[in-house]
């Protein structure tokens, strides 16, 4: 319980450095999405269950705080969630490179079901012009924020100890322990 408690507390913490920090420093097409990353870090790394329910969490308040429509961040998260829980059966989550390219694919996917998601539900069609110019800064942004904090986490890795479900360390993946 404490460890959902603190995953929540950093997921309300990216949303507010999402909301308040990010827009002063960098321009909308280099933001980078941490709770994305995080999204798709629990979802590697927990049981399916934990991981819609993080998915489920994080989605609201990424809701709540971005200001669009209620529930639009909430599905896009819960597809990603389960989509990459179908993936990560297939493939090895301790490599750094796939987590990686993961986080790019799930970058592409999210831009996709928000584009779909704000045409087909929203009244105005979205201009499809801005989200494909976006989808490459952004995708570069997530990559690059990404590497940075596994780094990090490796370097606590030490403090934290030996935890299986670590993805993207080596020899903690839930799914691949040697």
């Amino acid at each position: 319980m404490r460890l959902f408690f603190l995953l929540f507390m950093v997921g309300a913490l990216f949303a507010l450095l999402q909301s308040s920090v990010f827009p002063l420093l960098l321009s909308p097409n280099w933001r980078p999405n941490l709770l994305l990353i995080l999204v798709l870090y629990l979802a590697l790394s927990e049981s399916l269950f934990r991981a819609l329910i993080a998915g489920l969490l994080l989605g609201a308040i990424q809701d709540s705080f971005s200001g669009t429509s209620l529930g639009l961040y909430i599905s896009v998260y819960l597809f990603i969630v389960l989509t990459t829980q179908l993936l990560s059966e297939q493939f090895n989550t301790e490599s750094r490179p796939l987590l990686l390219l993961l986080i790019a694919g799930a970058t592409l996917l999210q831009n996709i079901l928000i584009g779909f998601f704000l045409a087909f539900f929203a009244t105005a069609a979205p201009p499809f012009h801005l989200f494909l110019f976006a989808i490459p800064p952004q995708i570069l942004a997530n990559i690059f924020v990404a590497s940075i904090m596994l780094s990090l986490l490796l370097r606590c890795q030490r403090l934290l100890g030996n935890r299986s479900g670590l993805a993207g360390l080596m020899y903690q993946s839930k799914r691949h322990v040697s």
